[in-house]
């Protein structure tokens, strides 16, 4: 596990460095790294929404939406809402709520929630329904996955949103609204907060 966590922290220091370099606007030399070239930043993933670009979106469609700016992809857009029609077999109001959501790959938080004291993945869109924080983030011991898998398949939607869902379209899967791997909890190791294997 020793070697593991110090790999997990040289890789992570080599991301910020290329982080900081890729940051400059010119193709010379990086003050902060002598010899180490900055660039323009160029996105290479999305990951805001865990599963939902993996479970949902045609695979040769990733490359595309990943270099898509997350708040506009009209593309993964169009696959969610394929997805919850002729997959999950959802309603169009269930659809069409949980493409509005799940097809934003950015993490939302409400800053007038100064009371918080945590982040709550999917806080702000379900006002924090779900019985978490309504600030919205993401925080360490959330279980993503699960939330996502919720509103794919399961009543998530119209429990926690009511005002968007009214009526439960009674086309849940409940054996797919869980990957069956609870949150890694407690996460309260050092950074980068690696837990035991599951």
């Amino acid at each position: 596990m020793k070697i593991q966590k110090e790999y997990l922290l040289g890789a992570a220091l080599a991301s910020m460095a290329f982080g900081f370099a890729a940051c400059g606007n010119n193709n010379s030399p990086g003050t902060l790294f002598p010899g180490v070239k900055t660039g323009v930043y160029q996105q290479v993933e999305l990951f805001a929404r865990p599963a939902v670009k993996e479970g949902t979106e045609v695979f040769n469609a990733h490359d595309a939406t990943n270099r898509t700016e997350p708040y506009n992809d009209p593309t993964l857009s169009a696959n969610v809402s394929s997805f919850m029609t002729n997959v999950a077999g959802r309603d169009a109001t269930t659809t069409a709520v949980a493409t509005a959501i799940l097809s934003t790959d950015e993490m939302v938080v409400d800053l007038s929630q100064v009371a918080a004291t945590t982040g709550a993945y999917l806080g702000v869109e379900t006002k924090g329904a779900l019985g978490r924080s309504k600030f919205g983030g993401r925080a360490l011991n959330d279980d993503a996955v699960d939330l996502d898998l919720g509103v794919l398949f399961g009543n998530t939607l119209n429990r926690a949103r009511p005002d968007l869902v009214p009526v439960d379209d009674k086309k849940e899967s409940p054996c797919l609204t869980t990957d069956n791997i609870g949150a890694q909890n407690p996460n309260n190791g050092p950074f980068p907060f690696v837990d035991p294997p599951v």
